[in-house]
């Protein structure tokens, strides 16, 4: 069941900017199991078909409910997901038990920053999209590149599609899959090309992680916490949708095994 759960969390933050399914897999404690599970996948793979399950319910259950929390309530809706990663980030250095290097530290934030900035401000719209060879082969590489990034813990895969252009496809494309059966096939090229991203940068991070874990787990804080100070309105901090988020995220990361 934990492992449907963090699926769960997976598949509803790979649509939000700034929250990295990589983010939830190292929140949890379970970063590094995860990793041991692709090594192993013959032997665990009903473990990884339980994430994948609860990532797919994730992913489709929500981003109508997501796209339509952004249009009425942007602000509680913004808080409540960066409270989520927030109020998980002491367990997070609890299990890391982090000595934090300053220098490293500091680069995760400034590198979280400079990709915000480049996040154009006008987003990437396609209005008459024509499922053709040439676009799932461009959607299906989009795929692989949100995949290898997202896994990284820290560094969100949405917010770099939506620098390179393909997130709001994406986004569109979940939330309205029902309405033409070809969009389901352009979304299969991602989610194939997302897989197989997310496997290889799996091992990547994985191999440098363990190579240098406190470097890593440094750098690793300091994207999290770039990505926090991005995506966190403080100016509407102290507001009554403020603290609705905020009783909300600290409810449902008490309630769930995600803080575990």
């Amino acid at each position: 069941m934990k492992w449907f759960i963090i699926g769960l969390f997976i598949g509803i933050t790979s649509l939000i900017p700034g929250i990295s399914g990589g983010t939830i897999l190292y929140l949890s404690g379970e970063y590094n199991n995860f990793t041991f599970y692709l090594k192993n996948i013959r032997k665990y793979y009903f473990l990884l078909i339980k994430l994948i399950l609860g990532a797919v319910i994730g992913l489709f259950s929500f981003a109508k409910i997501l796209e339509l929390a952004f249009s009425y309530y942007p602000l509680i809706t913004k808080l409540f997901l960066a409270y989520l990663v927030l109020f998980s980030l002491p367990s997070f250095l609890k299990k890391t038990n982090l000595k934090v290097n300053p220098f490293l530290f500091f680069l995760g934030i400034i590198v979280i920053f400079i990709l915000n900035y480049l996040v154009p401000t006008i987003p990437f719209v396609v209005s008459d999209i024509k499922i053709t060879f040439p676009f799932l082969i461009f959607f299906t590489l989009a795929g692989f590149l949100d995949g290898f990034i997202t896994i990284i813990p820290g560094i969100s895969g949405s917010m770099i599609m939506m620098i390179l252009g393909p997130y709001y496809l994406y986004k569109s494309l979940c939330a309205n899959v029902f309405q033409q059966p070809l969009y389901l096939i352009a979304l299969l090229g991602y989610f194939i090309g997302d897989f197989i991203g997310i496997y290889w940068g799996a091992k990547f991070t994985d191999k440098i992680v363990n190579k240098h874990p406190q470097s890593s787990n440094s750098l690793i804080f300091g994207f999290i916490t770039g990505s926090l100070l991005v995506i966190i309105p403080f100016s509407e901090v102290i507001t009554i949708p403020g603290f609705i988020a905020l009783v909300s995220a600290y409810i449902l990361i008490t309630l769930t095994t995600l803080n575990a």
